[in-house]
């Protein structure tokens, strides 16, 4: 997006601001008046004796109309309290009739033709710097009369006016309902919006900020406690009386401090910030010191001290232009141009400023609504607007922490895949090196098995040659020392061919060569196979163990147990241990057989390779039955 789409992208963020407070203002305006509200030219009023009653011989005064909007009398020329008199005329007396009143400084009492309709008792008891809130009374029909009635509206004040705020009479649920938006604008929106701020401010202050956003974040901290507290006092009353230079001090410095807060805050993480923050820092303590000066003054030279607050409020009006005219430039760009996904905080920053300034304007110069020259400004914006920013910050930081959550999620699902692809990998070499291992092993196990058989089978082939050449040998001696040599190289060979593919398949393999020998013999050869397929060998020479005692137990029950069948069973048992068993159906085990050299020799193999031997005959047949565990790699 280019520059012009940009400014284009800002200029509409101004637009959009301005309307939405538009038609807040004017929505707000509009509901806080009952249906037919007028302002008169002027109101008559009249000076009060000390029993709250119009002094007889006094003569009235008109209170022209201004477009505060009040009715103002001065002070000078009756005194700190007079009653204000609005006449009206009735056909004839009427139920359900209210005189709505606006917002009234020092409201005192009421009376409808000389009969009390509200006591002399404090009304504006959440008086701020506002200064009290609208009110409607209903009035007696018993105290009508048909023809000319008159109101008569008692105000005390502790400052320069006199002052009687818009009025209306007409029917009671227009006034109801006038008198609850102010209510709701007035007082309740600006304490949900110091609630709001309170719980922003929290919310900040336990959010572990990275780095980069803690200046900004302290920044707007301090905005929202300042702005807080400047609606707490402009709304409610102070836990005590406050003199009026006090509450003036108090006023001006709120206003003044809430400006240099916001401009703060705008500067908050630029590059060229901790200049301008020092001048602001600078600014604070010289607003604080003229304050001090000119409120200690006020006590020794009295009302003159107003005009130095005048002055002062001058300056800062000045001052929150700039500020307005600057800070909404700042902000509508930077919804244009950045990605940061604080639009929210800068839509509510925008809306508060245009609040705090059109506040400040209509202070200086009366301000009316444009274009609708009978609704003049009447409220606070600002107070009700804390909630807008209260409620942007909230919503702000919960994008940012769901934001946050979201990036976090992502972050650990990347970092699991790569970590399930890091475990793949290392499986896959573990799973490589294992085989090469495996293999390396199996290759040292055949040549060990090389050198057994140039050991063993070599070193009877060369005695059978010597014996043949001496000619001292029986054919029959040759023939069998050849049919052992035979018989090991073969179980040799099917120990290493099979040791890698797993003891199932060696014991197929034995099967298959010996089976022929035993049918060939005349005798039933069964076989049952309990190994599971993938049931690892013990490797090629305890292979090689296995099948010479299962070859010397099928030799011996071929040779000497006159059986008609022989058995081959293996099976697998708990904790990796494994059984082969051999059985006959013979007469059993001759003595000589018992304990010759054969059955020594397969205990020893059994013994070498972990095992044991297992040997029992009777007249039922023989069993021979080798027991094996298998270590896990």
């Amino acid at each position: 997006m280019g520059w012009w789409g940009k400014a284009s992208k800002a200029g509409l963020a101004l637009v959009f601001i301005f309307a939405v407070f538009a038609a807040a203002v004017y929505f707000g305006e509009r509901s806080v008046r009952p249906a037919g509200l007028k302002a008169q030219e002027f109101v008559e009023y009249a000076p009060v004796d000390a029993a709250g009653r119009i002094v007889p011989t006094a003569k009235r005064q008109a209170a022209r109309y201004e477009a505060d909007p009040i009715y103002r009398a001065v002070v000078g020329e009756t005194g700190p309290r007079v009653a204000f008199i609005v006449p009206f005329d009735l056909p004839r007396p009427q139920a359900d009739l209210a005189f709505f009143l606006a917002a009234t400084p020092g409201l005192q009492e009421i009376r409808l033709n000389h009969q009390v309709i509200q006591p002399n008792v404090p009304l504006d008891t959440l008086r701020g710097a506002a200064d009290g809130t609208a009110v409607y009374y209903m009035l007696p029909e018993t105290a009508l009369k048909a023809g000319r009635n008159e109101i008569e509206v008692l105000v005390e004040t502790q400052s320069s006016i006199l002052a009687l705020a818009p009025f209306h009479i007409g029917p009671a649920v227009e006034a109801a309902k006038a008198a609850a938006m102010v209510d709701l604008i007035s007082t309740t929106l600006p304490l949900v919006a110091i609630s709001f701020l309170t719980f922003a401010v929290l919310l900040c202050l336990v959010t572990n900020w990275p780095p980069a956003d803690r200046p900004r974040i302290r920044s707007l901290v301090v905005l929202m406690g300042i702005w807080a507290l400047r609606t707490y006092f402009i709304t409610f009353q102070t836990p005590f009386e406050v003199p009026f230079l006090i509450t003036s001090f108090l006023y001006y410095l709120l206003e003044g401090s809430v400006i240099i807060a916001f401009a703060r805050h705008l500067l908050a993480g630029e590059a060229s910030s901790a200049h301008w923050l020092k001048r602001l820092a600078w600014l604070w303590v010289a607003l604080i010191v003229y304050l001090a000066s000119i409120t200690a003054a006020g006590f020794v030279v009295g009302p003159a001290v107003r005009n130095w607050f005048k002055a002062l409020a001058f300056i800062e009006s000045g001052l929150l232009a700039v500020l307005a005219i600057f800070g909404l430039l700042a902000l509508s760009w930077g919804l244009a141009t950045r990605r940061d996904g604080r639009w929210l905080e800068r839509l509510s920053l925008m809306f508060c400023l245009l609040a705090l300034s059109v506040d400040a304007a209509d202070s200086a110069f009366d301000l009316s609504f444009p274009f609708v020259r009978d609704l003049p400004l009447t409220f606070y914006s600002a107070g009700p607007a804390g909630l807008f920013l209260g409620l942007g910050i909230v919503a702000s930081i919960a994008r940012e922490a769901s934001e946050a959550r979201r990036t976090v999620m992502q972050s650990n699902q990347i970092l699991a895949a790569r970590l399930e692809e890091q475990d793949a990998e290392l499986a896959r070499s573990y799973d490589a090196q294992k085989q090469m291992l495996q293999r390396q092993v199996v290759l040292e196990e055949r040549q060990r098995i090389v050198r057994d058989m140039h050991d063993g089978i070599g070193g009877q082939l060369l005695g059978l040659m010597m014996q043949v050449r001496g000619g001292a040998t029986e054919a029959k001696v040759i023939e069998q020392g050849l049919q052992s040599s035979i018989a090991d190289l073969r179980l040799i060979v099917d120990s290493m061919d099979t040791a890698e593919e797993g003891l199932a398949e060696t014991l197929r393999s034995f099967e298959h060569r010996v089976r022929a020998q035993v049918e060939a013999a005349g005798i039933t050869f069964t076989v049952r196979h309990g190994l599971e397929e993938d049931q690892p060998g013990p490797g090629p020479r305890p292979t090689l163990q296995i099948l010479r005692v299962l070859q010397e137990a099928v030799t011996n029950a071929m040779r000497h147990s006159g059986a008609r069948e022989i058995s081959l069973t293996s099976r697998s048992l708990p904790d990796r241990a494994i059984e082969i068993e051999v059985a006959d159906d013979g007469r059993g085990l001759p003595a000589e057989i018992k304990g010759g050299r054969g059955l020594t020799s397969m205990r020893s193999r059994a013994e070498a390779i972990g095992g044991a031997l297992h040997v029992h005959s009777g007249e039922r047949g023989t069993s021979v039955r080798l027991s094996l565990s298998l270590q896990a790699d």
